[in-house]
């Protein structure tokens, strides 16, 4: 670093013409043009920016050439820091769009930074992306192929497991035949969260019943990692409100109560006049208790963002609480997913009284009841503030702390800190053949056709 106040023009021009010819030295020199790239935006930024603070600290007094010191030693820990190898994350895929809509997004933003070098491993083990000879750490999520838990199993490295829903049940002892795939899932899901360095949810609540379960093995690595809304607010919306949106990723489950929220739904569509959008699979008696509207079955995650962005809208988020305990204790350890994606749309909802909802720290609307009544009256209410109520919510400090980029930050840190815990990994594995895979899942499909009709099947 140049430091003097007694440089003249001499000198600052020729640290700037070094910035060129050290660029040229190292493209003669390297093999890896991203790294000439990354490399020559290092050494020319720092340069210029030192010979442009060497041409204002000769010709500033005294006083003003400490201060102008200061960009100085600022960038050059910014370049240092731009400069630092990237962290190699190898990501072993077993659902793809969870990964599109949790891991993805958090992992895109270091990706572009330069900070994470990111290479995938499907169910089949197939390698792709950024490859690299050696990783630096591993992230597993959610319910893992049988070859890719054999492969961590077989390899005594420390990973970062990732887990989103309540997948993992009390009694994974399936000893029934017909549950037999069942059972190893449930232990792959134990095993990965005894085993896993860290372990990070978009839920406390789904955390801690996680280590009930598991015997209080994850509460020292658990780490609450929210789930992301929009990267960034879209313009400010105007005009009246257009549709009604319900969002489902999987068929609702029905209940007395949300067949109530229904009823009080479509109420509210018919008084003012608007239809009800649903995205997702919905039961036919639930689409007919709505009303008229539009039925989208399926949207790529970042289809379905853009029309919350584009769309002036209002949110609806029915949650019952009148389920069997099983899927009751499922429902209670979902995300505010829902919340943070509506929210950071500027789209306003309403959510029913439900643990998920009434656990999240983002700004909400919670309905006092999952009644007919109470519903009818909390849509209405979100027409009459459309589109401000909502305009206002992608604003707060709450909502700009969910953005991608931000989230990042806090899942880099936890990548970092399980990488030094071990030195870099290889990874070879032969990939399963496609016309194999496609064998097991044709026999699977014969499987499900035959049991329902009381034919027991001989396809395990």
């Amino acid at each position: 670093m140049i430091a003097t106040v007694m440089a003249t023009d001499i000198e600052a021009d020729f640290f700037c013409g070094n910035a060129l010819s050290a660029v040229s030295f190292v493209m003669r020199r390297s093999r890896d043009q991203s790294k000439v790239v990354q490399l020559g935006l290092v050494v020319a930024g720092s340069i210029i920016i030192e010979s442009a603070c060497i041409r204002l600290m000769t010709y500033s007094r005294p006083t003003t050439s400490y201060l102008s010191c200061q960009p100085v030693l600022f960038f050059s820990l910014l370049f240092s820091q731009a400069a630092m190898p990237p962290l190699r994350v190898l990501f072993f895929i077993s659902d793809r769009l969870t990964a599109d809509i949790r891991i993805i997004p958090l992992l895109v933003p270091l990706c572009l930074s330069g900070r994470v070098r990111l290479a995938f491993v499907d169910r089949n083990m197939r390698l792709s992306g950024n490859v690299s000879d050696r990783y630096d750490v591993l992230i597993a999520h959610r319910n893992l192929s049988q070859r890719q838990t054999r492969w961590l199993r077989d390899h005594d490295l420390p990973f970062v497991y990732d887990i989103d829903d309540l997948i993992l049940s009390d009694d994974d002892s399936c000893a029934e035949p017909a549950g037999r795939r069942r059972a190893q899932q449930q232990k792959s899901i134990r095993w990965c969260l005894c085993h896993a360095a860290a372990v990070t949810s978009p839920s406390r609540r789904l955390l801690d019943e996680l280590d009930r379960i598991v015997g209080g093995a994850i509460s020292a690595k658990a780490r609450f990692l929210p789930n992301p809304g929009q990267d960034r607010a879209p313009p400010r919306k105007a005009g009246s409100c257009g549709a009604i949106i319900w969002t489902s990723s999987a068929e609702p489950m029905l209940a007395p109560d949300i067949e109530d929220v229904c009823a009080g739904i479509g109420d509210a569509a018919r008084l003012e006049g608007l239809e009800v959008l649903l995205i997702g699979r919905f039961p036919t008696r639930m689409q007919w208790c709505l009303g008229a509207g539009r039925r989208i079955d399926w949207l790529e995650p970042a289809a379905y963002l853009r029309l919350l962005a584009d769309e002036n809208l209002i949110a609806v988020a029915p949650l019952s609480q009148q389920l069997p305990p099983p899927l009751q204790r499922f429902a209670d350890c979902k995300s505010d997913i829902k919340i943070a994606q509506y929210d950071s749309s500027r789209v306003a909802g309403a959510y029913s009284p439900a643990l998920p909802f009434i656990d999240s720290d983002l700004p909400r609307r919670i309905v006092g009841a999952n009644t007919r009544d109470a519903w009818r009256d909390a849509v209405r209410e979100l027409v009459c503030g459309a589109p401000e109520s909502g305009n206002e919510l992608a604003e707060g400090a709450e909502v700009v702390a969910r953005r991608p980029g931000v989230l990042a930050e806090s899942y880099y840190h936890v990548l970092a800190g399980v990488a030094q815990t071990a030195p870099p990994f290889k990874f070879w594995a032969i990939p399963t053949p496609e016309i194999g895979r496609r064998l097991e899942e044709g026999f699977r499909a014969i499987k499900r056709q035959l049991e329902p009709r009381g034919r027991p099947s001989a396809v395990r």
